[in-house]
């Protein structure tokens, strides 16, 4: 468990002591968990899980909470990012904690077919919103290995004594494999390490408080915000499409997509889970910048890839996954002004889907149409190879959707997470009813 910066600070809010355990927490035991370290290894979990269909019921009242939130590419990894506000928890008199439960599950459901990130911010857990202690065992044991198997990290915002004592509840039933993916930060500076927080909209009582904890440093002094270098003309990692084609006037689309998919066309379709595969963040980080001061990277002579194309094929899927977030690109292919009409096609009848998808890729700028273009022939060629790397149209549409798609000015409704994958198996099965050739 990595514990950044200082571990665990107390801050003295009026809400730090308050989020502490109740008396019959302290009764609680972890029923139905085996006392062992490999609980999380156990193949048998699916007939421990029981056969709730978390689809089967309506959430829209739970979903009014505004507890759990989604952000489609939002970590260094370009991963999807599972967000739950503490503070946003109603009073326990009247909340159906089970149902919130399986609410949480039906969200998880969407995204952990890929590799994906969860944020708890603890701000604002109180003695009148904390679920029960028993609860937090039974929501362990349902969301066992499917919802842990690609979970990358789980990051804990402003953590309190409260997270220390229940961390040591929980640990002796925690496998060490999960235990290296927590880890803590104090403030939002501190999640800025590990996550893009430009793009997260953070609800004002969670800057608010995070303000109160690091609005000046040890010395009292304000801390002065540093300003951005310009970027260099040979940057394509981090800048806006517009920028990267005035700098390569006589290509169509960057050149870093055309080196990866070329690369990846030619040695790597036969790979299996190619695009679903996580590279380590600093790695991204280092290929970016290489790329970002113009250097070549060979991925197949490079001495880190000579003898590693499974490497290469991680890092370079990894890459191009990555360079076509909004988070990288500023906002995404598809463009955030045109959004209001991507959500719309959620309502359009599947008869006549092909059709609207083909009318609304047509309202795109040049330079973005001509790059989802290049982007979807790359996935229809993958697609074609799926009996080797076990990646169909769907399974890609998964990865790709909240990549090409999600807003980097607004938040998006959980609901909305299928139509925007919809919309990518699309492009790719019906490449050639939608693009011009």
């Amino acid at each position: 468990m990595q514990a950044p910066g200082q571990g665990f600070v107390d801050t003295d809010d009026g809400f730090t002591e308050d989020d502490m355990f109740a008396a019959d927490d302290m009764s609680a035991t972890p029923d139905g968990i085996p006392h062992s370290r490999s609980f999380l290894e156990r193949e048998d979990f699916e007939s421990e899980l029981g056969s709730v269909d978390p689809f089967s019921e309506d959430f829209s009242e739970i979903s009014s909470f505004e507890i759990v939130e989604v952000v489609g590419d939002g970590d260094a990894a370009a991963r999807p990012i599972v967000i739950i506000y503490a503070y946003r928890l109603p009073s326990n008199k009247n909340f159906d904690h089970n149902k919130f439960l399986r609410y949480l599950q039906a969200t998880l459901d969407k995204v952990v077919e890929s590799d994906y990130t969860i944020l708890y911010f603890h701000y604002g857990l109180r003695s009148n919103n904390k679920p029960p202690i028993k609860w937090l065992f039974q929501a362990y044991k349902m969301l066992d290995r499917k919802y842990k198997k690609n979970l990358k990290a789980l990051y804990v915002v402003h953590p309190t004594r409260f997270i220390k004592i229940l961390w040591g509840l929980f640990k002796p039933f925690i496998s060490s494999k999960f235990e290296d993916k927590l880890n803590y930060f104090n403030s939002i500076d501190e999640l800025a390490r590990a996550v893009d927080v430009t793009r997260l909209t953070l609800p004002e009582p969670i800057r608010t408080h995070d303000a109160s904890i690091v609005s000046t440093d040890v010395s009292g002094i304000p801390k002065q915000q540093s300003s951005a270098a310009p970027p260099r003309p040979t940057q394509q990692f981090n800048v806006t499409l517009d920028f990267i084609l005035s700098h390569h006037p006589d290509d169509e689309v960057p050149p870093i997509v055309t080196q990866l998919i070329e690369y990846l066309e030619a040695h790597c379709l036969k790979v299996e889970g190619l695009f679903r595969k996580s590279a380590s963040v600093a790695a991204v980080r280092r290929l970016q910048e290489r790329i970002n001061r113009g250097e070549h990277v060979d991925f197949v002579s490079d001495p880190e890839y000579a003898d590693n194309q499974q490497l290469a094929a991680i890092h370079a899927s990894v890459l191009l996954k990555t360079f076509l977030s909004g988070k990288s690109l500023g906002e995404p292919v598809t463009t955030n002004r045109l959004y209001p009409e991507l959500a719309a096609l959620a309502d359009v009848p599947k008869p006549k889907k092909t059709e609207a998808v083909a009318e609304f890729v047509k309202l795109l700028p040049r330079p973005n149409y001509l790059l989802l273009k290049a982007v979807c022939r790359h996935l229809t060629k993958v697609a074609a190879n799926h009996q080797e790397n076990l990646m169909t149209a769907n399974n890609l549409s998964v990865v790709f959707g909240p990549n090409l798609t999600w807003p980097s000015d607004q938040g998006v409704p959980i609901t909305q997470l299928n139509n925007l994958n919809n919309f990518c198996y699309k492009l790719i099965v019906d490449f050639d009813k939608i693009f011009d050739h």
